[in-house]
Order: structure tokens, then C-alpha cells, then sequence
């Protein structure tokens, strides 16, 4: 089974994401990674369908359970996303996506919570710590072994090799 996302050059910055532009290969390579990876093997956990945690915490940060993109979200939702043509699986995977990256610090730099509080409001750590709790649970629990660092473009040889070493 393959998946494909077309990502150009203009959308791309490996060394991380600036006022200058948002790293897209992060959120479509995240994406694929969620829902054909995480969602497989931890399926009580990160399933995208309506019974997982991960679910129940988007529910959650979007003020109640919408099978559909609600026309308003609830004015206390942190999470509101709404592209029509994302149903509720694409819900979970984009949720992911906001949450992880917001908790490993890639939506923390200078003029991004204004480009995406329309659909995330937590885009710092100590945001996405203090308001979802639930997700951020799930989230720092190391036995889920999720990125710990956001890809910077800088990689290092030699710790490869010990880590090669280790298997």
C-alpha cells in the first residue's frame, strides 16, 4: 500500500520554519505517518475513527463530537478546522498534526499564531500543556516512542552509528 504527497521547493525548508514559510513536508509527511503508522499499531491510542483517545481528546478541543465540520464551532474550542472536505478520520489526523508539532515547538515562532488561529490556538508548548491536558498525556508518554525534536536539516553521522549499535 503506498501513499503519495506532492511537496515543491517553495514549500519545503529542511533547516525549519520561519516568518519566511512553514515547513509542509513536516505536515504531510506527519500525516502519513499518523494514519498509516501510529494509527496501526497503537489503535486504543491513535486510531482516527471515533474510538480512540486521540478522538476523544479532539472532541474535546473542539467543543463536542461532529461526525461533519460544524458550521460554528463552540466559542471555548482551541481546535477548529474547517475544510469541508475533511471528514472526521481527517479531523483526527490534522488534530495530530496541530498538537504534536505545537508540543514539540514548531508553531512557536514569531507571526504564526496569527496565520493559523483560525483552526489552532495553542501553538506554543506551554499553550498546548496548560489547555489540552488530555492530549498532552498522551502526547509526553515516552512508551509511544513519538519525535521528541522537530527535523531541523542538521543530522548527525556518528550518533547514527551508536544508535545502529544499539540494535
Amino acid at each position: 500500500n503506498f501513499n503519495f504527497t506532492e511537496l515543491y521547493s517553495n514549500e519545503t525548508f529542511p533547516e525549519g520554519s520561519t516568518k519566511k514559510g512553514f515547513d509542509a513536508s513536516l505536515e504531510e509527511i506527519l500525516h502519513s505517518i499518523t494514519h498509516y503508522g501510529y494509527s496501526e499499531i497503537y489503535p486504543n491510542v491513535f486510531a482516527i475513527n471515533k474510538k480512540s483517545m486521540l478522538t476523544d481528546a479532539m472532541d474535546l478541543s473542539r467543543g463536542g463530537y461532529f461526525e461533519k465540520v460544524p458550521r460554528r464551532y463552540p466559542k471555548d474550542a482551541w481546535y477548529t478546522y474547517d475544510d469541508r472536505s475533511c471528514d472526521y478520520e481527517c479531523q483526527a489526523v490534522e488534530y495530530f498534526y496541530w498538537g504534536l508539532t505545537s508540543y514539540l515547538g514548531a508553531q512557536d515562532y514569531s507571526g504564526r499564531f496569527k496565520e493559523i488561529n483560525d483552526e489552532w490556538k495553542l501553538n506554543t508548548p506551554e499553550k498546548f500543556k496548560k489547555k489540552d491536558k488530555q492530549f498532552f498525556e498522551i502526547l509526553s508518554n515516552k512508551k509511544y516512542f513519538l519525535p521528541s525534536i522537530i527535523p531541523d536539516g542538521k543530522y548527525y553521522p556518528s550518533l547514527c552509528s551508536e544508535i545502529s549499535l544499539l540494535k
